[in-house]
């Protein structure tokens, strides 16, 4: 995954974080992230489907990231 991307998920997410400056641990259950944001995140960062990156992308956010909503 690029730099930034797994930042960018959560300050987008609902209630935002930036991981840059929060201490501990977080619980990725407790934020949630609309779809077609995810998509802009996906655009922006320049992930295609169908390749490695979006497929890690998509790992990330089903074990480790924000829960994505309709939206």
């Amino acid at each position: 995954m690029k730099n930034g991307f797994v930042r960018e998920v959560y300050l987008r997410s609902v209630p935002s974080i930036d991981l840059q400056t929060v201490e501990g641990m977080i619980n990725p259950s407790d934020h949630k992230l609309k779809m077609s944001e995810y998509d802009k995140i996906l655009e922006e960062y320049g992930v295609k489907q169908g390749t490695d990156e979006y497929v890690a992308c998509g790992f990330f956010m089903l074990n480790q990231g924000p829960q994505l909503v309709e939206g």
